[in-house]
């Protein structure tokens, strides 16, 4: 079994509440809000957590609102490695629009990182890489941070024996997904997958052809592209599959692609089948979507949803 090390670079404070009513130009009075220690990586951390599974985050924080994030995170009793990047950490909103059922989501940008700053960071991590370590670098990074920040992670990483999982968006996912990255792992949505091709549809079809040629042209040995109810399209050099979830209520989107992200990094540590790791997946993202606000997956949702899932060899 490899250690699971996730890398969350831009974390952020989340807060969600709810409203009776969203109105322009009215003073609406907001339910107790929930705050969560966010960010893709410590997502994908708790989501683990949630799943029987155990990792450690690397988290990157910064005052004033970095003591507030390292407290909400150690509260869960995760291990933790804190870089202390002195950019002030960021927060996020997501507001329940109780009336009509929406859920509006706001995330303030991020400061800028300088390259001490940012190069600080890879030194910091390269020096807690363990030989075999299977390292899930998620969500979005700060501005500043160069484009090819998981390039350079891959090529820390690949001496060791270790293995990435990059799942991000963007320009660093485009450079990311162009040959000879050294990620093990590539994962995209379907949003993501149509900027990346400039296509203007996107549907099952255009889902296979992606992640079969993101591994054809060596981007990566493994790519994933989920595309919401209908399920995950991955592809290896040997084999390509489709899981698709049962049909659920979805209750809030927030969370699930780091729920995926979370049961993968199970599958693939525990050396389990890779029909079996994606199935996985994508039912505790199916369970994700059926919590309120920015709660993840659980664990006995997720086996509920597992007998459920459809695995088709393409």
């Amino acid at each position: 079994m490899s250690r699971i090390l996730t890398v969350t670079l831009n974390p952020a404070l989340d807060l969600t509440t709810g409203v009776e009513r969203l109105e322009e130009g009215h003073k609406m009075r907001c339910e107790p809000p929930q705050m969560d220690p966010g960010g893709g990586g410590a997502n994908v951390s708790r989501a683990i957590h949630h799943l029987g599974g155990a990792s450690e985050a690397f988290i990157c924080t910064g005052a004033p609102l970095g003591p507030a994030y390292r407290d909400l995170f150690e509260a869960s009793g995760l291990p933790a490695i804190w870089h202390d990047c002195g950019v002030p950490t960021r927060q996020s909103v997501a507001v329940h629009d109780r009336a009509s059922g929406g859920q509006y989501r706001f995330v303030l940008p991020g400061e800028p990182w300088g390259e001490p700053v940012w190069r600080g960071a890879l030194d910091a991590l390269a020096a807690e890489l363990r030989p075999g370590d299977l390292v899930v670098l998620s969500g979005s990074q700060p501005p500043g941070v160069p484009e090819d920040f998981p390039r350079r992670l891959c090529a820390l990483a690949g001496p060791l024996g270790a293995k990435v999982i990059v799942d991000t968006s963007g320009r660093p996912l485009e450079v990311a997904a162009q040959p000879n990255t050294g990620a093990h792992v590539i994962r995209m949505d379907h949003y993501e997958g149509m900027e990346l091709m400039g296509w203007t549809e996107f549907g099952p079809a255009q889902a296979e052809a992606l992640a079969r040629e993101l591994v054809d042209r060596g981007a990566a040995a493994i790519a994933i592209v989920t595309l919401g109810g209908e399920g995950a399209w991955a592809a290896t050099e040997t084999e390509a599959w489709h899981c698709a979830p049962p049909v659920v209520e979805v209750l809030s989107s927030t969370g699930a692609g780091d729920s995926f992200v979370a049961a993968l990094a199970i599958g693939l540590s525990d050396g389990r089948p890779f029909p079996d790791a994606v199935a996985f997946a994508v039912a505790a993202a199916a369970d994700a979507v059926t919590t309120a606000g920015t709660d993840l997956c659980t664990l006995s949702g997720t086996l509920e949803k597992l007998a459920r899932v459809t695995r088709k060899p393409l």
